[in-house]
């Protein structure tokens, strides 16, 4: 009898273990790797780890100012329809969805578990919002109000992962300067005249010839220069591609030969912003 009581317990313990992962991670992760952290606890450190990640952030252009045009029903229909759209390539590629803020997407890559290729696997899932959010933005209901294009920030390296909060309400998370470095580069868009901004600790682990380099800046918080990369246009052809890579190589050496070999790319490409800012005025 005692025998089988211990057992209850342990059962009944396990089951409630197993329903709270649930219900913590459902929203978060994509439902075969709840199941795997659900079956295996101990796969999941949540009193903090050193880990590198991948984070992506999105923002939504001009999304302040939309707020003035929509009601809140329409706003919230807006959110809704976006954010349930983001999530879903999010997850699909293995990524943990963070948190919603505001008009934002906070996701990573490589936690809980481990991800193979985690800075590919978002710099892949950054493209695919980018084309979903497009498609997106040009069907009736987005368009009426004209909700604005997405911008993304990526970068990868290491972050303390872990629960953090109060007991009541605990958030499985990351901090440190890679997460903030994401944000950055995120905001860095608007300067660069990029969609999608990758930090150099993603483009480091990436394969040659996916990224292009787009400028070079220094972020808040940091004292150097950092390169900064997006995926290369898929209508840009080699021999574009060579010309833009020995223009840019040039920059800092050479200003009025680059800026006027930027101006010649620009004229066979006038809607890549990247090249026309880097053209100059």
């Amino acid at each position: 009898m005692a025998f089988l009581g211990a057992a209850t317990v342990t059962a009944a313990r396990t089951r409630l273990r197993e329903t709270r992962i649930r219900q913590r991670f459902s929203q978060h992760l994509a439902p075969q790797v709840v199941e795997l952290i659900a079956s295996d606890p101990g796969r999941l450190k949540l009193t903090g780890e050193w880990r590198e990640i991948t984070t992506l952030f999105t923002d939504i252009e001009g999304f302040t100012s939309l707020t003035h045009r929509a009601g809140p029903e329409a706003l919230v229909r807006l959110l809704d329809e976006y954010f349930e759209g983001v999530a879903k390539i999010v997850i699909r590629h293995g990524g943990m969805i963070d948190k919603l803020v505001g008009d934002a997407v906070h996701a990573f890559f490589n936690m809980p578990l481990d991800l193979p290729d985690h800075p590919l696997v978002a710099v892949r899932c950054a493209v695919e919002i980018q084309t979903w959010t497009a498609a997106h933005r040009a069907t009736a209901f987005p368009a009426s109000f004209e909700l604005g294009r997405t911008r993304i920030g990526i970068e990868t390296g290491r972050a303390i992962v872990g629960d953090v909060g109060i007991r009541a309400k605990l958030d499985y998370t990351a901090h440190g300067d890679t997460v903030n470095g994401a944000a950055r580069l995120e905001a860095a868009n608007k300067e660069l005249g990029s969609a999608i901004c990758v930090g150099p600790g993603t483009a480091a682990r990436c394969p040659p010839g996916l990224l292009r380099p787009t400028g070079q800046l220094v972020l808040r918080g940091l004292t150097e220069n950092i390169i900064t990369y997006e995926p290369w246009p898929d209508d840009s052809n080699l021999a574009w591609r060579t010309r833009y890579l020995e223009a840019f190589a040039i920059v800092n050496t050479d200003t009025a030969a680059a800026a006027a070999a930027f101006v010649r790319l620009a004229r066979e490409r006038p809607d890549d912003d990247v090249v026309r800012r880097l053209a100059g005025p």
